[in-house]
């Protein structure tokens, strides 16, 4: 049989659902059939359709039917057919009459789903803040710096992993909890270097941060239940619990970190405390030690959980790092969530928590239905990733790296805007605050840094309710320190000559 044969003998499959007790002739069926898959979106514009004895074989009518199918949609210009090109969906589809009003609000009743809370809240995003709005591209999302992203090493792990030759990996059923020896290797790691009190049944492994804070909140929310956050504080967070319904209350929060006296003047009973202990975000300031005890010590008496997210702890320069949150809980009270975006995004964006031991079993339970596999290689890999060495000698290196970056930052900017401008949040993390003088060049900041390439954005997207005005995060990760002063000089360049033709107005 020749190619053509063949080729003619492969019919294009094109799937149609006829009614089965319709009294419409066949032909009819068919045309109304392709016009909904038309209207619905399922046939793009421009799209190819099967010939009529494709058509034919694919639903099981006869040639002749498929060919008064086409010629009706043919009449109701929604196809066309040119030779030697086949037939297509038109480019521009007619309109469909507009209902009448009664007939239209009707239809419209009538296809409403019947959400549940969750869906419409889900159906409203008026409600909650806007996707992107803990998304900064001007700092890379809070990423690594791109050169520092050990991919050779990780290249090397993973060809060594898939030649893994246990067989009982293979299986189907794995542990909800995350692969075991990562878990293993996890534990021994938060030990040294955050002071957790972990065992691999209180840690739990998650396909990312976000569904393991979505998994706490289906456990532990009701819509209307009390969450509290920081403010400033991260949108991310404030999304997920506006999603499952609950009320939010800010608290402000100083140079300790949050101000927990806010929190015993609250008339509503809280059930959830979200805090960055470890690098404040936004503001950049560690949360200090009598602060922590205070917190736990209002946890403790309230009874209420404190979900402390970690996501900075990695990076810190001139200060020895404070024991963490769950390291310091004698109450069961702390949830402890962590990932290794800032070391190793976008080879891994695995995220962990470590559980108080009451919510283990509802954890593992609820994991079981919600997030039961995700990519095993992967979690192989980064086992042997850490058990190497190489986790920590890749933040070691990149810590040292950052430092020197920051140094050249705080340098240039103090040198070139003296006292112009405020610096806070230099002794962990990526970032850092700057606050400008309220008269220097208002409006034009953001505009001046992006024709000098510098990346900065506003905070204002990290607060609830009145902003900071002038305030901004700047990143230190992606650029040398080369780099930075060039940007930070032609930067103050633009804005202090802006300054100057605004003062003389």
């Amino acid at each position: 049989m020749s190619t053509t044969d063949r080729s003619k003998e492969n019919y294009l499959q094109f799937v149609l659902t006829l009614p089965e007790n319709s009294k419409q002739p066949i032909y009819k069926q068919v045309c109304d059939a392709l016009r909904q898959a038309i209207e619905e979106g399922r046939l793009r514009a421009g799209e190819k359709l099967p010939s009529t004895r494709e058509l034919a074989a694919s639903a099981r009518v006869s040639r002749f039917t498929a060919i008064r199918s086409y010629e009706l949609l043919t009449a109701q210009g929604l196809i066309q057919t040119i030779v030697g090109s086949g037939t297509s969906v038109t480019e521009k589809p007619p309109q469909a009459e507009p209902l009448a009003p009664q007939l239209a609000e009707s239809t419209e009743a009538l296809a409403k789903p019947l959400f549940s809370s969750f869906g419409q809240r889900m159906a409203q995003p008026e409600l909650i803040e806007a996707a992107d709005s803990e998304l900064c591209q001007e700092l890379n999302y809070g990423a690594p710096s791109l050169e520092q992203i050990p991919l050779r090493q990780w290249r090397e792990v993973l060809n060594k992993c898939s030649r893994f030759q246990d067989k009982t990996l293979f299986q189907y059923v794995s542990d909800p909890m995350g692969y075991l020896h990562l878990r293993e290797a996890i534990c021994a790691y938060l030990t040294r270097s955050r002071s957790i009190k972990c065992t691999t049944a209180r840690l739990v492994l998650f396909s990312g941060a976000q569904s393991a804070v979505d998994i706490i909140c289906r456990l532990l929310l009701e819509p209307g239940d009390t969450v509290v956050v920081e403010n400033p504080g991260f949108p991310g967070a404030r999304r997920i619990f506006n999603a499952h319904g609950a009320k939010i209350i800010t608290v402000p929060v100083d140079n300790d970190g949050l101000i927990v006296e806010q929190l015993y003047k609250l008339a509503e009973p809280v059930k959830l405390v979200y805090v960055t202990p470890s690098h404040q975000d936004p503001m950049g300031v560690i949360m200090s030690m009598a602060r922590r005890k205070e917190l736990l010590q209002w946890a403790k008496q309230s009874g209420a959980f404190i979900l402390e997210d970690d996501h900075d702890s990695e990076y810190h320069y001139g200060e020895k790092p404070l024991a963490s949150l769950q390291g310091l809980d004698g109450a069961d009270c702390v949830i402890y969530l962590a990932s290794f975006w800032k070391v190793l995004f976008p080879v891994v964006r695995m995220a962990f928590m470590v559980l108080p031991k009451r919510l283990q079993a509802p954890v593992h339970q609820a994991k079981s239905y919600i997030e039961r596999d995700f990519p095993l290689l992967e979690q192989i890999a980064l086992t042997e990733f850490i058990n190497a060495g190489t986790l920590e000698r890749q933040i070691k290196r990149t810590k040292s790296i950052y430092a020197r970056r920051r140094a050249a930052l705080v340098l240039v900017l103090a040198k070139r805007f003296k006292e112009l401008v405020t610096i806070y949040g230099i002794s962990a993390g990526m970032h850092m605050i700057l606050h400008f003088n309220h008269s220097l060049a208002p409006g034009k900041i953001i505009e001046c840094a992006q024709k000098a390439c510098v990346p900065m954005v506003s905070t204002a997207r990290h607060y609830v309710g009145s902003v900071r005005a002038d305030e901004f995060l700047i990143g230190f990760a992606h650029h040398s320190e080369e780099e930075l002063t060039a940007c930070i000089n032609r930067f103050a360049d633009l804005l202090l000559t802006a300054h100057a033709a605004s003062s003389q107005n």
